[in-house]
């Protein structure tokens, strides 16, 4: 590429072309976002001094990246639906196939106020999104962690929506003992889905996040067990839950939840690799 200046050592494409096919072209620009506290389009646009001092700062950047450290617990930022969120070790790193979880929420038909449950919250990235897109929509988020809950609520403060969710801390069903009107119309949930023999197999990147928000215990399905066997309770009359899940484990949740002769699978979404990523149940 050429250089937009003589001196490339001042130049910033010469930072961002220090290390191809090492580092991304997306996680050299997060780096480099963070670096200059600028939006990705000035980095293109804008003039930045680079010199000696910058570039050290971001070769550290860049080996704490190639040590394993996930860029979004570097620049302590993930985007999600077209929001910033603060991400900490304490919560996990909010994905792009979880989106699929919001669009389903926002694409039903309106005109009815929902009340909706956003179980093991962690950054608190669908919870917000939902009261960022559905302003009518009542939002209640919980999560074990107390560190992810603090973070969480940072999130809605940073979103303006602090207002709008009331959040709780406990496990599952548990955090809601002090709600007073535990019924919801949708319960929604990313839950920690991956076999603990996995674990050892997973990427160095993935083992970096907090293990409670990723084990889902010896099968995978120990949360959806938990959910399957409480939703009831805590569900309006032909209520719904949306899970994510994992590779393969549609038959296994479908017949978790059959098994208690209360719920029927409305439908199974697909991610943008064609993996069968969520799945709506509704009480019946």
């Amino acid at each position: 590429m050429k250089l937009k200046t003589v001196d490339y050592k001042r130049d910033i494409f010469y930072l961002m072309n220090k290390y191809p096919g090492i580092v991304s072209k997306v996680e050299t620009e997060m780096l480099l976002e963070y670096l200059f506290n600028c939006a990705k389009l000035d980095l293109y646009i804008r003039d930045f001094a680079v010199n000696e001092t910058i570039e050290e700062l971001y070769d550290s950047l860049v080996e704490r990246r190639l040590s394993g450290e996930p860029g979004q617990y570097i620049t302590g930022r993930a985007e999600f639906m077209g929001l910033d969120f603060i991400v900490t070790k304490d919560t996990l790193i909010p994905r792009p196939e979880t989106e699929i979880l919001v669009n389903e929420i926002i694409n039903l038909p309106s005109g009815k106020k929902r009340r909706i449950l956003d179980l093991c919250t962690g950054s608190g990235n669908i919870a917000i999104s939902l009261a960022k897109l559905m302003p009518q929509a009542e939002i209640t988020a919980t999560d074990v962690s107390e560190a992810a809950l603090k973070i969480a609520e940072k999130n809605a403060a940073r979103h303006n929506a602090r207002e709008r969710i009331k959040f709780y801390k406990g496990n599952v069903f548990n955090a809601l003992v002090f709600d007073k009107n535990p019924k919801f119309d949708i319960i929604v949930c990313n839950p920690p889905y991956i076999k603990e023999g996995d674990f050892p197999y997973l990427q160095k990147e993935v083992r970096q996040e907090p293990e409670i928000a990723l084990n889902g215990g010896k099968d995978g399905l120990g949360f959806y067990r938990v959910i399957a066997k409480e939703a009831h309770r805590y569900l309006e009359r032909c209520g719904s839950v949306l899970l994510e899940m994992g590779f393969g484990q549609r038959q296994a949740i479908e017949d978790v939840f059959s098994s208690y002769n209360i719920f029927e699978t409305y439908r199974v979404i697909k991610d943008f690799s064609g993996i069968e990523r969520a799945i709506w149940i509704n009480l019946s």
